[in-house]
């Protein structure tokens, strides 16, 4: 049995005053195992775990983010108003009342009145199982039945008072009359009553049967025989708000039969076949069921009788392949081949009677009973290696994925139709690439020792169909590209000057060209930048390579671990209140804006009031997309673990001190231009709550 309890507290100070408006995460979690052997022959296992949680937000931002209110300069510029006047009241501005969409309160007051938002969960898992050995039939049989249920059930709680801040006064200063009157809003003499609201929420359920019939025997010494059969079914129930909440809390049921054979001989030659047959009621009769074969082989050649004899240390060097079908009922949880309906209201005239109320229905996405599972043919070839009484390891893959079937909607066929289209399984995608990983452990005499482990992984996916329009240009077509593609306009690394623009010949964008605004190509020669000259180029912001590095160190009962991990060739970018000069506060970055003695040299465009063309989210180039390539030392952790003996006379088996800390130091080329987290999605357009910096301490103590 164990219980345990994490308090983490947010990364702003805590203002409150009869709220609490604090970020803050608590979790209770619990579990309890019980193994039974009721013979020599059958096993029990009963498992009961989960947690209680509850998650404290504050209702300080209109928006729904208080870092993007952070950030935005029309919100918290320091120069918009005083936190606090000079007799300790809130402080506002004139200006800051006057701006449409930006007047909310001062935002201290803010998280000093505006409550909170405080959703609760309470998540159980049972899980049982027996296995039953059938060694009365034949030697190395058994079967094993499994119940599994999961719960969780998710409420929330509000207490708050209005998100613009109307709850509480704030006043405007008058230095040279030493005078104050209304701020945000006249008439607001005091703090109003805050407002209490219960979310019921919703339940979410999963039940999981499994039968599993299992063999494994040896025949001699050397023929290794496994096989196994499996039942397995799941029905899942949920808040489901697809086509309007008409499958709200209807089961999703899937079922299952899969079977493995495998052989090997003196663990020297490997073959395993199986097969899935699995359906799912998300699909029509008839297209229900889906038939995903697979097969694997390995050779492992320091098993061979020359190796043994000439190169001992080799302790592994395995040759293998598998190739495989698999698939997946990718419907977001809709039933695809059912019409779907609209319900609305209306009212009309019938004869010489009143407007008279009526429900209306209209024709929704059209259905398709020829929907079925989405299919991937995976290949895999590598080796696996061991020397040195595997003190030395080494893998090295090579996989190929084909994903076809693929569930989308139609591009090619023009909204003219007027009538919302079906998914279709016509997609096709491709993603290859290499994996590796390199270990090292070892000791130095009794107490020293040390160990490293290398991982790296390079994939390139390409999207081998997509149904869309032929485009005017070939390079608007995404049939072709990475997945995760995006139009964008082509920087040719300079910034139009005065010439530039008082020359005819020098193509421009359509709403205008000024001195400092970044120059795109023109890739269709029409002489104007549109979005005609947009193209899919360069990198995703999915990481085409990933590694990791892991290492550790030890003397006696001192243990030392550190984590780095990193990617590379991807870009990533941000718009809005985290760039935009017109939207974000003034950054360093922004001080380095183009100037006609800068000239290209300019690591910024212009600053001018009007985005036109500079804008980061209407003119999206590649003067945004950077790389986002990076390293960070994920994790690093210190221990010291008490001997048994020592501890024999209290009653203690094992204790153990440690401290760590997450998420310690990244090194990253974003930063050339963002102040971001390296992991940030493309396009970001407000500032996202930063990544903690977390330190741990504990004691861990097993009686």
């Amino acid at each position: 049995m164990s219980l345990g309890y994490l308090h983490q507290g947010g990364q702003l100070k805590d203002f409150g005053v009869d709220l609490n408006s604090s970020y803050y995460y608590k979790r209770y979690n619990y579990r309890s195992n019980i193994d039974l052997k009721v013979n020599s022959e059958l096993d029990v296992q009963f498992n009961v775990f989960g947690y209680l949680d509850e998650t404290n937000d504050n209702n300080a931002s209109a928006n729904s983010n208080l870092f993007s209110d952070l950030s935005r300069n029309n919100e918290t510029a320091p120069y918009n108003y005083p936190v606090y006047n000079p007799d300790g009241s809130l402080g506002y501005s004139l200006w800051q009342r006057n701006f449409a969409g930006r007047n909310n309160n001062n935002i201290v007051g803010r998280l000093m009145y505006n409550g909170y938002y405080r959703p609760f969960g309470n998540n159980i898992n049972l899980a049982t199982n027996a296995t039953q050995r059938l060694n009365f039939i034949t030697p190395g049989l058994s079967i094993k039945g499994t119940v599994a249920y999961r719960n969780h059930y998710s409420y929330a709680r509000y207490l708050n008072r209005p998100a613009s801040g109307s709850g509480f006064p704030s006043y405007i200063y008058n230095p040279e009359t030493d005078s104050y009157s209304f701020g945000r809003s006249d008439n607001v003499y005091r703090i109003s009553t805050p407002t209490l609201r219960y979310d019921v929420g919703s339940t979410s359920s999963a039940l999981t049967l499994q039968a599993i019939l299992n063999y494994t025997r040896t025949f001699g010494r050397d023929h290794n025989v496994t096989g196994l059969f499996l039942y397995n079914q799941n029905s899942k129930v949920g808040a489901n708000s697809s086509s309007g909440g008409i499958y709200n809390f209807i089961p999703e049921n899937f079922k299952g039969y899969t079977a493995r054979m495998g052989y090997d001989y003196k663990n020297k030659y490997l073959v395993e076949v199986s097969g899935a047959y699995n359906g799912t009621d998300r699909f029509a009769k008839g297209r229900r069921y889906g038939f995903f074969p697979a097969a694997s082989m390995g050779w492992n050649i320091a098993e061979e009788k020359i190796i043994k004899e000439n190169l001992s240390f080799l302790n592994l060097f395995k040759l293998r392949g598998s190739y495989g079908l698999t698939g997946v009922d990718n419907t977001g949880g809709v039933y695809a081949y059912l019409q779907s309906y609209t319900l609305g209201s209306g009212s009309g005239m019938f004869g010489v009677a009143n407007n008279n109320g009526h429900v209306t229905a209209v024709e929704g996405t059209l259905a398709n009973n020829e929907v079925t599972w989405e299919k991937e043919k995976k290949m895999d070839i590598g080796f696996d290696l061991a020397m040195f009484n595997r003190k030395l390891t080494a893998t090295v893959a090579y996989f190929n994925n084909n994903r076809f079937d693929i569930l989308t909607t139609r591009g090619s066929v023009s909204a003219v139709f007027g009538q919302g289209l079906p998914n279709v399984n016509l997609g096709k995608t491709n993603n290859r690439g290499l994996e590796f990983e390199l270990g090292y452990n070892n000791r130095i005499g009794e107490d020293w020792r040390y160990s490293f482990r290398a991982t790296y992984s390079s994939a390139k996916n390409k999207i081998l169909f997509r149904d869309e329009p032929v485009p005017l240009y070939p390079y608007q077509q995404e049939t072709g590209q990475p997945i995760g593609s995006r139009l964008k306009y082509t920087w040719t690394g300079e910034f139009y000057t005065a010439a530039d623009i008082a020359d005819p010949n020098v193509p421009k964008p359509a709403i205008g060209g000024r001195p400092g605004d970044i120059k795109y190509k023109d890739l269709n020669g029409d002489g104007l930048i549109d979005a005609s000259d947009q193209s899919y180029f360069g990198l995703t912001n999915l990481p085409n390579k990933v590694y990791g590095l892991n290492l550790g160190f030890g003397f006696k009962g001192i243990q030392v671990n550190a984590l780095f991990q990193g990617a590379s060739d991807f870009v990533a970018s941000a718009t809005g209140a985290v760039i935009h000069h017109n939207v974000s506060k003034l950054l360093p970055i922004h001080q380095q804006h183009w100037t006609p003695e800068l000239g290209n040299d300019a690591k910024y465009p212009q600053l001018y009031t009007a985005d036109l063309s500079s804008s980061p989210s209407t003119f999206y180039s590649d003067f945004w997309a950077i790389p986002g390539d990076y390293v960070r030392l994920k994790s690093a952790e210190i221990s010291y673990t008490i001997s048994a003996e020592a501890l024999k006379r209290i009653r203690i088996k094992e204790m153990r001190v440690y401290a760590n800390g997450y998420n310690l130091i990244t090194w990253t080329k974003l930063d050339k231009l963002y102040d971001l987290d390296p992991e940030v999605v493309e396009a970001v357009t407000d500032l996202p709550y930063p990544p903690s910096r977390t330190f741990n301490f504990g004691l861990n103590i097993t009686f």
